[in-house]
């Protein structure tokens, strides 16, 4: 019997990188998933593949920044599987603009997508984590705490849905669900190839990090798992910065 036989897990942004590596985790370990994405065409893409290699996966278009779309994603995940155990809240969008470049409207296009679409989702399940142990992950990033990584929107937006992370860890502790954010910084989702493209250009970041590699897809998917699974039950409300130790706090 494998850890998450029979259990629900739900991705937003599952159709790409971080959120694609994380549904596929939980599904190789007996999860039917459900994969919330905005691109319909890898979002179908990826949920057959997870279900003709792993378990049942279903694909759901969504704009995270949409409540009623997320209310669309309840019902149906309540009609196809009756049950939600783990949200992994993935999805987000970012513009590496300064504060003199970002306009008023792409401003709130991130806040509405990375932060806004946390609560919306969260906001859907509610009454399920109300009544049910279970797990709720946040995807958020270093540059939380660094202020770097996508000019000033993304930081911003982050940081807020820590705090949102840790709001509802205090609501939803004792009832028993889990709730953390995990903070990548310099992660090899298929991204970084566009900023370090040769590893002449690698090499200064490289020596920035303590364990002298780039993190992968899959550091953040089994830390994900952890928090999620059974044997997490008393980290909660925290966030984990994965980052092989380049940020300085």
């Amino acid at each position: 019997m494998k850890k998450f036989d029979g259990q629900v897990v739900l991705v937003t942004g599952g159709a790409n990188g971080i959120g694609k590596g994380i549904a596929e985790k939980f599904a190789a370990n007996g999860a039917n998933t459900v994969i919330v994405d905005y691109d319909s065409e890898k979002g179908k893409q990826i949920a057959a593949e997870i279900t003709n290699k792993y378990q049942k996966s279903l694909f759901v278009k969504t704009d995270v920044s949409n409540y009623q779309d997320l209310q669309n994603v309840h019902d149906q995940v309540m009609a196809e599987f009756g049950r939600i155990d783990v949200l992994v809240l993935d999805a987000g969008i970012a513009y590496a603009d300064k504060v003199s470049e970002i306009t008023p409207a792409e401003w709130q296009k991130v806040l509405n997508i990375n932060l806004s679409g946390y609560f919306y989702t969260v906001k859907a399940f509610y009454q399920e984590f109300l009544e049910n142990k279970g797990s709720i992950v946040f995807i958020s990033s270093g540059s939380a705490l660094s202020g770097t990584g996508g000019g000033v929107a993304y930081p911003a937006s982050k940081a807020g849905g820590e705090g949102l992370m840790r709001g509802l860890a205090k609501e939803l502790g004792p009832k028993g669900v889990t709730v953390n954010a995990i903070a990548p910084r310099v992660i090899d989702s298929g991204l970084l190839s566009v900023h370090y493209p040769t590893k002449e250009s690698l090499a200064p970041l490289l020596k920035q990090i303590a364990v002298r590699r780039i993190g992968t897809v899959s550091d953040v998917a089994n830390l994900a798992y952890f928090l999620a699974s059974p044997e997490n039950s008393y980290i909660q409300g925290q966030t984990i910065l994965l980052d092989g130790n380049r940020t300085v706090r």
